[in-house]
C-alpha cells in the first residue's frame, strides 16, 4: 500500500491530480503488454507504452523522475539517441529542443515498431532500425530475459536469421550529411564499450557538446574504463542523473 501511495504522489507531482490519476488508472486496468495511449500535459500527441512492462518504468524515469532534464547552455541542433527503445527519450528531447533533428537507433523489432508509432507525428525525429557499432556490420539481437529494455546485441554474419544492420558514428554522420551530433545519448546495454573503443571515437567526441550515457559494466566489464579513457584529456562538467552520467563538454568540444 505504501508503494502505491508513493507512486500516486509521484504521478500527482509530475502531472497534477486529475491527469496523474487518469494515467495511473489507465495503466492499472490494462492487461500486460497491451499497447495503451497516454495523454501527457504539454504534449500535443499521445505517448504509447506496453502496460505492465519495462516500458512503464522507462516512462517513469523520463517523464516523472525526469532523468533527461538537465540545463544546457549551448545550442542543440542535432541529437543521436542510440538505444532509443520505444522513443520516450526522443519525445522528451523533441519537447526540450524543438529545433533539433533527432536520429533514433533501435535494433529490436518490437521496440522499433513502437518507436515508429511514438514518433510518427514528429517530422524532426527519424527512427532507424539499426544498432550503433564500431563499424559497418550486422548484429544479432539477444534476449537477456530483462524485458523490453534489456536486449543486447552481438556481431554476426549478414545471412544470420533476423540480423540487423549495424552502423558506426562515421556512417551516420556521412549518411545524413551531418558535421556533428551536439547531443549524444547512449543506452545500448553494454555496446557502448565498442563505441568508445572505436577508432573514430575521438572524432565525434571532439565536436559533441553533451554526452548522456548509461554504463553496463555488469554486461560488459571494462565499459567504465573505456569511457573515462575516451574523455581523460577533455575538459567537462560532470553530473549523475538517475542511471545516466552527464558530460557537458566545455566550448562545445569533448
Amino acid at each position: 500500500m505504501r508503494n502505491k501511495l508513493l507512486k500516486l504522489s509521484l504521478y500527482w507531482s509530475a502531472f497534477g491530480f486529475l491527469a496523474g490519476t487518469r494515467l495511473l488508472l489507465k495503466i492499472a486496468f490494462s492487461s500486460r503488454n497491451k499497447i495503451i495511449s497516454l495523454s501527457l500535459p504539454g504534449f500535443r500527441f499521445p505517448v504509447y507504452i506496453r502496460a505492465h512492462s519495462s516500458d512503464e518504468y522507462t516512462f517513469q524515469q523520463i517523464f516523472i523522475q525526469k532523468e533527461y532534464e538537465f540545463p544546457v547552455d549551448k545550442k542543440i541542433g542535432s541529437i543521436l539517441d542510440a538505444g532509443a527503445n520505444i522513443g520516450l527519450a526522443a519525445l522528451f528531447f523533441a519537447q526540450k529542443f524543438p529545433a533539433a533533428s533527432i536520429i533514433c537507433l533501435e535494433p529490436e523489432p518490437g521496440n522499433f515498431s513502437l518507436l515508429q508509432k511514438n514518433t510518427e507525428n514528429y517530422p524532426n525525429i527519424l527512427p532507424v532500425q539499426a544498432g550503433l557499432w564500431s563499424k559497418s556490420a550486422f548484429l544479432q539481437v539477444i534476449d537477456e530475459g530483462l524485458d523490453n529494455w534489456g536486449f543486447t546485441v552481438k556481431e554476426c554474419s549478414a545471412d544470420t536469421p533476423g540480423s540487423i544492420r549495424a552502423v558506426s558514428m562515421a556512417d551516420l554522420l556521412a549518411g545524413y550529411s551531418l558535421e556533428k551530433f551536439d547531443l549524444v545519448k547512449l543506452d545500448i546495454e553494454g555496446s557502448e564499450k565498442e563505441i568508445l573503443d572505436a577508432a573514430d571515437a575521438a572524432n565525434w567526441l571532439a565536436s559533441c557538446s553533451v554526452l548522456v550515457i548509461e554504463l553496463h559494466d555488469r554486461m560488459k566489464p571494462g565499459t567504465s574504463a573505456s569511457l573515462f579513457k575516451a574523455v581523460q584529456n577533455k575538459e567537462y562538467l560532470f553530473d549523475v542523473k538517475g542511471e545516466n552520467l552527464l558530460f557537458h563538454f566545455r566550448d562545445g568540444n569533448a
